[in-house]
Formats: structure tokens, sequence, C-alpha cells
């Protein structure tokens, strides 16, 4: 039987027509092409599933191209967000999978490293300060991500510490520090050009300090942001290092509810910060080949403080802070993993630590921490109230709605050298001194 070269070409109509038909009902169905797929994650991975509340800040006004609306993102703007933990501490991982999760944060653990279990050889051959294995486990814990971010091409990482909190309104906060952080680095907002929301030039970011200081002795931009009510007051700050704010045009630090995003000299703690891949390559050959070990946050602090035109090394900040700290309930003794497993008194144990019971869970340095609040916003809940550690002594614990809450907008200022009223003092005492003698 011969057929003929028509009836191919019919059968070839037909196959092909009945295959368009089949992918048409199949991508209706919901299987379908990549696209199709895609699409329907990203339908997915919104509201309700990621997170149940905390909105998220308006970028209306703001082009589509410029970097800045990937703060809306899972990782605030950052290619990574790292958590160090050890292992061990399930609880604590347990806290920041929750806070990750209503924040609709993807927060990668990384495991903390025991120094008492550090290879003799690992060990640093030079070590400023005292040494103790719980500075040694912190050290190589921040050095091993470092590492990482160096082979895997991470060109920005957030670092946080297992107890790391922060506020309902964090990406408010962080929107509100990227435009400051840009001002100073002179990027613009509408910059297609940029990889990062916070700006391409920084090589850290201090957000979870416990205390900054600013760079009086240069002429320099600061963003500042009043009425700002996540900010906590001046009674709250327990810690002694702080900026220089005497200028005018810095309100003086009078204003009890005003941030400061600028140039960073000196800081402690480190909580959560930020990192380039950039900065990470500076850090790990700083402390891995030169004689500069020490514990991490010192070591950070070095760099910012020392930095130049001819070495230089961008460290921006926020003042306050931006992340606290989570302190859960029972033994205080789990509040930290630094310190050996024993409370002896031991050369080199890094302290003795207390056995007290903490009977009611604390965020420090937080007004309306996500660890105090999850109840709440797990079940939908819209208003909070202001956590007592984060409103001063005798004032009444304010409330904020979500639904209504606009979140202030910062300012740019220029500051001379000369304006500072605190530097200028000091100056002028050294300068009478120096005459009298």
């Amino acid at each position: 039987m011969v057929i003929s070269r028509a009836c191919y070409q019919v059968a070839a109509i037909c196959i092909t027509t009945l295959s368009f038909l089949i992918w048409i009902f199949h991508s209706s169905a919901g299987g379908g092409s990549t696209q199709h797929q895609v699409l329907r994650n990203q339908h997915e991975s919104k509201f309700p599933f990621s997170s149940p509340v905390i909105p998220s800040p308006s970028l209306d006004n703001v082009q589509l191209r410029d970097a800045i609306h990937d703060i809306l993102n899972q990782t605030l703007g950052f290619q990574k967000i790292y958590a160090i933990s050890m292992p061990h501490r399930t609880d604590k991982r347990d806290y920041l999978a929750l806070m990750g999760y209503v924040s609709n944060l993807q927060i990668d653990f990384i495991d903390g490293v025991n120094g008492s279990e550090m290879h003799p050889k690992s060990h640093p051959s030079f070590w400023k300060g005292t040494a103790s294995t719980g500075d040694y486990g912190v050290w190589r814990a921040h050095l091993n991500i470092y590492q990482h971010m160096l082979s895997h091409n991470i060109q920005t990482a957030l670092i946080l510490e297992d107890d790391a909190d922060w506020d309902i309104l964090l990406r408010h906060q962080m929107l509100d520090f990227a435009h400051g952080a840009r001002a100073i680095q002179n990027s613009s907002l509408l910059n297609p050009a940029l990889h990062s929301p916070y700006g391409d030039t920084w090589d850290l970011l201090a957000l979870g300090h416990i205390g900054a200081n600013n760079k009086p002795n240069k002429v320099q931009k600061y963003w500042i942001t009043q009425n700002d009510i996540t900010v906590i007051p001046s009674q709250k700050r327990t810690w002694s290092r702080i900026p220089d704010f005497s200028a005018p045009a810095l309100a003086e630090g009078k204003d009890e509810q005003m941030r400061v995003v600028m140039e960073v000299s000196k800081f402690t703690g480190a909580a959560a910060y930020g990192i380039s891949l950039r900065g990470a390559a500076r850090l790990l050959y700083d402390q891995a080949l030169l004689p500069n070990a020490q514990a991490i946050d010192v070591a950070m602090l070095a760099l910012c403080r020392h930095a130049s035109s001819s070495d230089p090394f961008l460290c921006l900040g926020a003042y306050p802070m931006l992340f606290g700290r989570y302190r859960a309930i029972g033994p205080e003794t789990k509040d930290s993993d630094r310190r050996s497993s024993s409370n002896e008194v031991v050369p080199g144990s890094g302290g003795f630590q207390d056995q007290k019971e903490r009977v009611e869970a604390r965020s420090e340095f937080t007004v309306f921490p996500v660890s105090l609040n999850l109840g709440g916003l797990l079940t939908g809940e819209r208003k909070f109230v202001a956590n007592v550690d984060g409103v001063q002594e005798g004032k009444e614990r304010f409330e904020i709605d979500l639904a209504e809450y606009v979140f202030p907008k910062g300012r740019e200022v220029l500051v001379g050298p000369e304006e500072y009223v605190a530097r200028q003092s000091k100056i002028n005492r050294k300068e009478r001194v120096k005459k009298e003698q």
C-alpha cells in the first residue's frame, strides 16, 4: 500500500494541533511551562504564607529599575542572611526561624565553632588581647563566613548572631538607612548601575552594635531621621561609646527619637552587621594573614578607625542601632556560648556566668521587637504596644497600628569639623594647657 505525500502532511498537521491543545489544557490545569511555574511560585511566596502581618514600605515613587526595591525581598537587599549558631542551640534556631517567618526573611544558619575543639594548628599565631577558647571560636565562625563568601562570590551578606532581635518595622528602618547610606556615598537614588540598595562603595554596615563613634574630624554627610518611634530613649542607652552630636545641624543629640546614619569610626558588638565581598576579603586578610587576630568586633573597629584615602575601608552605621538582643526565659547562663561550658573561674575560660533565672523574656535596644510579639504576629494582630525596655521610665507605653503608621522621612546634613562644639572645646583646652606649659 502506498501512502501519498498529502496524507503525511495532513497527519503532521493533526499531530501538531493535538499537541497544542494538550499543552493549553495542561497549562490551565496547573502544569504548564517554566514561565507559568515561576509566576505561580511567585504568587505562592506572597502573603499569607510568608509574612502574616508585617506590611512593607511603599516604593511607588521609586523607579522599578532601582536596587532599593530589593529591600523588600527575603534578604533585605543583601545576597544572603547568615545566622551564626552553635549546632546544639536548637532553641535559638527555633526562635530565629519563627522571627524570620513572620518577617518574611530567609535566614541561613551557619554552625558556630567551639573554640575548645579547634585544632591547635588552626589557632591564630598572634592574638591581640586576652585569649580565651570562646573568643577563638567566635572569631573563627565569622572568618568561616568570609571564606565562604569569597569561595562562592557572595557579594553582600547580613550576618546575625543567634540572639539578634529586630523591630516589627525593620524594612521601613532599612529603607531609611539605605537612603542615608546612599547620601553619604553620593549615590543617586535613581542609579540603575547600583547593585546594592545601600550603595556599592561600603565595606561594612554596623547595624547591631552596642555603641558607636562617628568621625568629627572631617567634613562629612549625615542622614538624620527625627520623630522615629522605633528609637530607644537615651535613658535606655546603657553603653559608654557614644558619637559626638554636638554640632547644631545634628540637633545636639537632644531629639529622643532621632536616628542618625553616619560614617563609623569605632563600635562595640557585632550582633548584626552587613559585609560586602570586598570587606570580607579585607577582614580575612587582616585576621588570617597579618599578626592582627583579635576579638572580631575589635578587628572590625580597627579597620574602620584607621581607614584612609590610601587604605580605604568604608564603615557606615546607624545610631542608635537597628538590631537588638533577645533574652529568653530560663537560666541566664544560656544567653551566650562564647564562654566555656564550665562556670569555673579558670584562666582562659572567658569568665564566670551567673546562675540567675529569667522569669520573663526581654528584648534589649528595641521598641517593637518581633521576638516579644510573635504570638500577635502569628495570629494576625496589627496593633502592638511598645516594649517596656524601649520606653523611658515613667512614660506610658504607646501603641502602634501597622495599618496606619507612616514612617518619617530622613534628610541629609553636611557638617564640618569646626561645627562640633565638644570637639572645639577639647581642642581649646589642649591649646590652653600647651600655652601654660
